[in-house]
């Protein structure tokens, strides 16, 4: 497996996949520090930690994973559309599970820059975080990779079958539109785009639209972390196994 891996990090050494990792933790980050600025209000602006977090969930975060696994596929297409991994003696399966984990490495890398970005705020702006600890913010950040991982291989499987701006598109208006509509209801459970923005409500006290929740508000319970948590990782394996699947029939076509 690790030959593989290598063999993946190798291809996209001289492309605009690696500036992907540090442009759009970034944007994320300005944009939001932005937003709170223009506000005038130093309330809104000591929110600054927990808004970059909010806005990382609700665009950003299914943005970075489509937009990498787009990429990482387009550089395949447009060299030999596959025609050289198919042509080598090698397993199919590893292969797209090697592409998988890279995925994943670029977006717990883009997750760790958005923490160095939320530490930095704080240290700049003594107030922020505001609601909640900066240890809560981090947590918050890594449940939401977590709880997000199942899109690495839905969007590796859905933009070889498409193409990246359709994968792009999907998958960041459902987020923008299914997860934070979801998010709040009873009914989040149900839907994979609302898991990791309902994961960060207790952590972060946001609600999804980025308004403060009030004390005691039942968004504001844990009990949700373990549930999003186990139900994000079933359905990772389910489409990791999904995807290897498909990929490796592309031999036979």
């Amino acid at each position: 497996m690790y030959l593989y891996l290598k063999s993946e990090i190798i291809k996209i050494k001289r492309t605009n996949i690696r500036k992907v990792l540090l442009i759009i933790p970034l944007i994320c980050s300005l944009l939001a520090l932005g937003f709170n600025f223009l506000s005038g209000d130093p309330q809104i602006v000591s929110l600054s930690a927990e808004t970059i977090i909010n806005h990382w969930g609700i665009l950003w975060i299914s943005v970075f994973i489509a937009l990498t696994a787009g990429l990482l596929n387009n550089l395949e297409k447009k060299s030999t559309n596959f025609k050289t991994i198919i042509g080598l003696p090698i397993n199919l399966q590893k292969n797209e599970i090697s592409r998988i984990l890279l995925v994943i490495g670029f977006v717990a890398l883009g997750s760790l820059l958005l923490v160095a970005a939320i530490s930095l705020t704080s240290l700049l702006i003594g107030t922020s975080p505001y609601l909640v600890s900066l240890s809560s913010c981090i947590l918050a950040v890594f449940l939401m990779f977590v709880t997000s991982l199942w899109q690495v291989p839905f969007c590796l499987w859905f933009s070889r079958k498409t193409n990246f701006f359709i994968t792009l598109l999907l998958n960041s208006m459902l987020n923008l539109n299914l997860g934070t509509l979801f998010a709040p209801t009873e009914d989040w459970w149900f839907v994979p785009y609302s898991w990791h923005l309902r994961v960060q409500m207790p952590l972060t006290k946001l609600h999804s639209n980025g308004i403060p929740l009030p004390q005691n508000d039942e968004l504001l319970s844990y009990s949700v972390i373990p549930i999003a948590l186990v139900l994000s990782i079933l359905f990772f394996i389910v489409l990791t196994l999904m995807a290897v699947r498909s990929f490796n029939k592309i031999e036979v076509k």
